[in-house]
């Protein structure tokens, strides 16, 4: 079963491991290493539509087939880092 998913990206948080920081040094319970470090995104200019693509190309990079990767890339927006920002 997977744990949750990364607030930012998408990405399953099924371990301790897959976790960000905060700045405190405790784990985040809703984004991974890969998005927040130390209490910050470690691309805080980002926008949703580069994150996207980003995610898009990571996964077919990973050989997941163009659809799945679409499908997964489709929920990016909804995720809490992306609803904060939206106006």
């Amino acid at each position: 079963m997977f744990g949750v998913a990364c607030q930012s990206c998408g990405k399953p948080i099924s371990k301790d491991a897959d976790k960000g920081t905060e700045k405190s040094g405790s784990l985040s319970a809703i984004y991974c290493g890969y998005c927040y470090q130390g209490g910050q995104f470690i691309e805080p200019n980002i926008t949703v539509e580069e994150m996207v693509v980003k995610v898009k190309a990571k996964l077919i990079e990973m050989k997941f087939p163009k659809f799945l990767a679409n499908l997964f890339a489709k929920k990016i927006p909804s995720l809490k880092r992306w609803q904060a920002n939206s106006h």
